[in-house]
């Protein structure tokens, strides 16, 4: 059984953590509000640009849009799949299941593709969690991407878009998808698998587009098509980045705040066994003054 040294001991060192987890969940609490409004305003606008190069392919699909916008390929051409997913995890921990939600919906997808013939995957990372966890496992690396972790700017994303597409364009790979949180609500992220590269636009049997047909568009609809297709990447990664970041601050500040809790219990019951040693030890006391008293009076 602990000292009543060691308990006061202890109890003072679990007060301490407590005010650490309890400000920061107060510095995650300010980063979510902050992380929330970004993505709650670029929702809107990523699906609004993914409609419209929708609407814009349909719209011209008598053309060959699949020669001009290599983007738009519907099918891997080869006898061989090569998928490249780019796995989003945070660089720190205390973040609840945040990382371990994304490395098991990985790991589940990689399972299922190992039984498609004729496919190889490769990871890349967002992120030093997913990246410590499977460069030991025997999956092909297909690189680390440090500097687009941290706090979610449209040039990260923009950078690490530009070099997913070159890697699409060159052959590199067929297929690029991302594996990420997607942000729900500050207790809740729900991990998903999506799809980047190619495009799908439905492209196949589709003839004009009664959304696009009334409206007269400058100075064509293959030029804004172009315009939008060299934003969309970067523009849907950012949208994906803030969904993580602040899937990342809701889970962060959920678990500070759960472990705050745990301390509270933890101090309330180190204090009551404090309390019963020392009144143990004080009832202890008394007694042996009362023997000794009765003694000397014998």
């Amino acid at each position: 059984m602990a000292s009543i040294k060691d308990l006061k001991k202890r109890i003072g060192t679990v007060k301490n953590t407590q005010q650490t987890t309890k400000a920061m969940k107060m510095v995650s609490a300010a980063k979510l509000r902050r992380a929330q409004e970004a993505i709650q305003n670029q929702r809107p606008y990523s699906r609004a640009v993914s409609g419209l190069i929708r609407e814009l392919s349909l719209a011209c699909a008598g053309s060959d849009l699949v020669e001009k916008y290599p983007v738009l390929r519907q099918e891997t051409m080869g006898a061989e799949r090569k998928v490249l997913a780019v796995v989003i995890s945070s660089d720190r921990g205390l973040c609840g299941g945040f990382n371990g939600n994304v490395i098991k919906t990985c790991q589940r997808w990689l399972t299922s593709m190992s039984r498609e013939p004729g496919v190889s995957v490769e990871l890349a990372f967002v992120g030093r969690k997913g990246h410590d966890f499977f460069k030991g496992k025997k999956v092909k690396v297909a690189g680390y991407f440090p500097e687009a972790g941290g706090k979610v700017t449209f040039a990260k994303a923009k950078k690490l878009a530009d070099e997913l597409v070159r890697r699409f364009l060159s052959g590199e790979v067929d297929e690029v998808k991302l594996i990420y949180n997607e942000f729900k609500n500050a207790a809740s992220q729900r991990p998903l698998v999506e799809d980047l590269l190619p495009l799908k636009t439905e492209l196949q049997g589709q003839q004009g587009s009664p959304g696009v047909g009334s409206v007269i568009i400058k100075p064509s609809i293959e030029d804004v098509l172009d315009e939008l297709l060299q934003k969309n990447f970067s523009i849907q990664l950012f949208r994906v980045l803030l969904e993580s970041q602040a899937g990342e601050h809701g889970a962060r500040m959920s678990a500070m705040e759960n472990a705050t809790k745990n301390a509270g219990e933890m101090i309330r019951r180190l204090t009551l066994q404090y309390n019963k040693q020392r009144q143990a030890g004080i009832t202890k006391e008394l007694l042996e003054i009362i023997a000794g008293s009765e003694s000397q009076k014998n």
